[in-house]
């Protein structure tokens, strides 16, 4: 385990690459070890439109550690074609774990469409078996992502407590995003009550002047008691990674690697 890459205690701590997805995967993995972080996050579409094998060989070359692959689901429950789509990247997103070693995918419930929460959950369960089936052959760990509900087009699950109600049904993981969720009542609790089945805790900042997403800061630029957050996660016991996502104007603004450099260093200072 790279000495840069773990908290104070020796947990681990990772980079997603959203700021960087439509960038050659060569050239992002270029920037992590330029701000010295080896253990990451890559999107699926990063993957994808890039074609798969060759930014999957280039991971593989790069020595370095893919922690997880994410995908949002964008499609509704009513949505088929949508969903045959969206199946298909998540199908070949648990392949390609396999190829890099990442221990896991990371994924949205998708939208409910016209269908009710409780109805929506139901078409998910029917709709992700296979998924499921597929990554527990492969020994892939899913992990089910919560969302704010302004991101209502790829999730309806808003909550820890509603992606721990889903992804038990599931038989899935939770990725508990603070960023998403750091007004909830009673998150501490959730996510003690669900500390198993946590596999990716993701940070990230937020104003609340703030009425469009995506739009994180680097941590420490925002209003979030993250320092709090992420040491009462480790408190509970959680040791698995922390993922810094950053993500939408204030980042292009700085650019990413500035953005993401900053947030890596905070982290490795400010997480317990």
């Amino acid at each position: 385990m790279h000495q840069q890459d773990v908290d104070r205690a020796g947990n681990p701590l990772s980079v997603c690459l959203a700021p960087t997805a439509g960038w050659p995967i060569a050239d992002s993995l270029a920037m992590l070890r330029r701000i010295g972080a080896h253990r990451f996050g890559v999107p699926a579409a990063t993957l994808e439109s890039q074609g798969w094998d060759i930014p999957l060989a280039a991971i593989t070359a790069s020595g370095m550690s893919a922690e997880f692959i994410m995908s949002g689901v964008r499609a509704s429950q009513d949505d088929d074609s949508g969903w045959d789509a969206a199946l298909t990247t998540l199908r070949r997103a648990i392949d390609g774990a396999v190829e890099v070693g990442a221990t896991a995918v990371s994924f949205t419930s998708g939208g409910s469409g016209a269908l009710t929460w409780e109805d929506a959950a139901q078409r998910a369960v029917t709709r992700f078996a296979p998924l499921v089936a597929h990554a527990r052959d492969k020994g892939v760990a899913l992990a089910l992502e919560n969302t704010m509900s302004i991101r209502s087009g790829i999730s309806f699950t808003h909550s820890v407590a509603d992606i721990a109600e889903l992804a038990h049904r599931l038989g899935v993981g939770l990725m508990v995003d603070l960023y998403s969720a750091w007004q909830e009542r009673g998150l501490m609790q959730t996510i003690t009550d669900n500390l198993e089945a946590v596999r990716i805790v993701q940070i990230g900042d937020h104003r609340t002047s703030a009425t469009s997403v995506p739009n994180r800061w680097v941590p420490g630029d925002g209003e979030m008691p993250l320092e709090r957050m992420v040491r009462e996660v480790r408190e509970l016991g959680y040791r698995g990674v922390i993922d810094l996502e950053l993500l939408g104007p204030a980042i292009d603004d700085e650019g990413p690697e500035r953005a993401l450099e900053r947030g890596w260093e905070w982290m490795r200072t400010h997480v317990p």
